[in-house]
């Protein structure tokens, strides 16, 4: 009987060890603490500026000559003009307009190295105003050009017009023109018209205005041709297509 009782305790003893272990493993494990974040805490998004942007510049327009004929332009080129030749030359004439930067100076100089074998007593060079622009103008009435755009030989009894003209929002535009000598020296009058109506888009052209500050050099403009003139000079819509990609 006691060997009975004690068998039965030890039984219960042990049952109730089970018991123990069980309603351990039931136990939820302590939390642990999380870990404290070492990352920076990102920054506040830059409040937005109130600062109004720059308006983009304008154009440049001005009236085209009539009897000049308006080219698609391609490569560099704003815009282009063939010059129809006067009685006993072939060739056109022609005027590019370009939208470049760089000193003006040196593109003029650069305009005039160009050229070789004329009379440097007829080299024209003027700074004038029109319309609150300033235009730096030079002039060769004759000589030998080796600047075309994929020319080979040099070519003989050339002339030049060239201007650069500077808007008062500073863009330079290079107004360069060159062909043979007798349909340049024709072209002279509606040149210096089309340089006298620049003014920035949707403005009013101001010939009035055309002032000539400084001439240096530069001998008597060569007539044109006889039984010729120069080509009429009408106004015309103005010309304000959008700058070529670069």
């Amino acid at each position: 009987m006691v060997r009975a009782v004690a068998f039965l305790a030890l039984l219960g003893g042990g049952a109730a060890l089970a018991c123990q272990k069980e309603a351990a493993k039931e136990e939820p494990a302590e939390a642990k603490p999380a870990a404290t974040a070492t990352a920076a805490a990102p920054k506040p998004a830059a409040a937005p500026s109130t600062k109004p942007k720059a308006p983009p510049a304008k154009l440049m327009e001005w009236d085209d000559p009539k009897q000049w004929k308006k080219i698609p332009a391609s490569g560099m080129r704003y815009m282009s003009y063939q010059i129809p030749p006067v009685p006993g030359e072939k060739e056109i004439a022609e005027l590019n307009v370009f939208v470049l930067g760089g000193d003006i100076e040196s593109n003029i100089q650069r305009w005039i190295d160009e050229f070789s074998g004329f009379d440097p007593r007829t080299l024209l060079r003027a700074d004038r105003v029109v319309n609150d622009m300033t235009q730096a103008v030079v002039e060769i009435p004759k000589g030998k050009f080796s600047g075309g755009m994929g020319s080979g030989e040099p070519t003989d009894n050339f002339g030049l017009l060239g201007a650069i003209v500077v808007t008062p929002e500073n863009s330079s535009y290079f107004f360069k023109l060159t062909g043979p000598s007798g349909t340049v020296a024709a072209a002279r009058e509606p040149f210096y018209q089309l340089l006298d109506s620049v003014r920035l888009q949707g403005g009013t052209a101001a010939p009035g205005t055309a002032k000539t500050l400084k001439t240096v050099g530069g001998a008597a403009a060569p007539p044109a041709p006889p039984g010729t003139t120069a080509p009429a000079t009408a106004p015309a819509a103005p010309s304000t297509p959008a700058p070529p990609k670069h």
